[in-house]
């Protein structure tokens, strides 16, 4: 049987592959990529998958009107976070452009370079979304003329998160020799888990 690394094992991996700099902001990064990935294939369990959403939508329609909000706008923030600016006024920013900053000036940079400007191009309805109604209340889009936001739809979510991917694994397979499956977080007693229950008591109301 496999073993599974440590989260120390692991980032003492990525320190020794991409030395003390480059390594540690990658591993904080790949954390967070992680994490992005997790919140949103626990969305689409939920909210994307055929017959679920009516299901749900049964058991508690208000409440899982809340946690899809919470889930979608979770996403969106964190995925402007991971395509900030490497600092913002004096402050040290931990995004995909700090790395870029890192690896500025090496064989490989021009290239990293361009796989971020793909992940920029597409996070742009992120950051607007972020700066105009999570992060800040804008006026002009609350008063009655509203300034209306661009379009944003789950194909948008997955296309950036695709490209996002596609920047983490080129570090992955030039210092690592390997690439990671961002996309198949896996978990137990998660959406999937729910959903079954949910369609369990349904059977169970139905038999009595």
């Amino acid at each position: 049987m496999a073993s599974q690394s440590t989260p120390e094992e692991v980032e003492a991996n990525y320190l020794a592959a991409m030395g003390e700099n480059l390594g540690r902001v990658y591993y904080e990064l790949y954390k967070e990529v992680v994490w992005v990935h997790a919140r949103w294939l626990e969305y689409r369990k939920l909210y994307a998958e055929k017959g679920n959403l009516e299901l749900i939508n049964r058991h508690g329609g208000f409440l899982f009107k809340l946690i899809q909000d919470a889930l979608w706008d979770e996403t969106l923030l964190h995925l402007a976070r991971l395509t900030d600016p490497a600092r913002t006024g004096k402050n040290e920013n931990l995004s995909i452009r700090r790395l870029v900053e890192l690896t500025m000036g090496s064989e490989e940079g021009t290239q990293i370079n361009e796989l971020a400007n793909v992940v920029l191009l597409k996070s742009e309805f992120a950051r607007e979304h972020r700066n105009k109604r999570l992060a800040h209340h804008d006026l002009n889009r609350s008063i009655p003329v509203a300034t209306p936001l661009s379009g944003i739809s789950r194909s948008m979510v997955e296309e950036l998160l695709a490209a996002l991917r596609d920047f983490m694994n080129f570090f992955e397979k030039l210092y690592c020799d390997r690439t990671v499956g961002f996309e198949h977080f896996m978990t137990r007693n998660d959406a999937e888990r729910l959903v079954w229950s949910l369609k369990k008591l349904e059977e169970l109301d139905d038999a009595h």
